[in-house]
């Protein structure tokens, strides 16, 4: 899992974000998620997310985990800061606890150190240039786009993974 998030993390995102940042931890996940689902990165990857049915939609709790690691390790910042809405923070607090979780309305936005840096050059040297160039793809196809917007392709072409959500009703426009 820390080498999937270092790859999307450093992969190019084209204009619409900086290379080496996604804002939100849920975007990450999510990403994670379809970068296993709609790419080839599976193949390369020594374990899978093992993603689950949860409140708000596909859950792996590897993914928070591997955060927490490369966090320690030094090669990723983890910041919160405001956000206009709550999307983010709600699934953070379902899965920390709320005393753990960052204050309302706050996200977590992850960015590589220069350690991280140097460690997603490295591994770029070592994966088949097809699963870098999966990783960029992604990026690009999904850059730019607002949580919700992501939370809805998700939702609409997993539906396995929607089983148990609470909020599907509203992601769907379902009544």
């Amino acid at each position: 899992m820390d080498d999937a998030i270092v790859l999307l993390l450093g992969s190019d995102p084209g204009r619409s974000e900086r290379r080496g940042e996604i804002r939100g931890v849920t975007r990450l996940e999510k990403l994670v998620f379809l970068l296993e689902q709609e790419t080839d990165a599976a193949n390369a990857m020594t374990e899978t997310a093992e993603y689950r049915a949860h409140h708000y939609g596909p859950f792996s709790q590897k993914v928070y985990q591997a955060l927490e690691v490369l966090r320690a390790a030094g090669l990723i910042q983890d910041s919160a800061q405001a956000s206009a809405t709550n999307e983010d923070q709600s699934e953070y607090a379902r899965v920390a606890g709320n005393d753990a979780a960052p204050a309302p309305y706050s996200t977590r936005d992850f960015r590589l150190t220069e350690d991280g840096r140097n460690y997603y050059r490295a591994l770029v040297a070592e994966l088949p240039l097809g699963v870098v160039e999966s990783a960029e793809h992604l990026r690009k196809q999904f850059a730019g786009w607002p949580l919700r917007r992501l939370i809805r392709y998700v939702y609409e072409r997993y539906d396995e993974f929607t089983t148990n959500s609470r909020i599907r009703g509203d992601i769907l426009n379902e009544g």
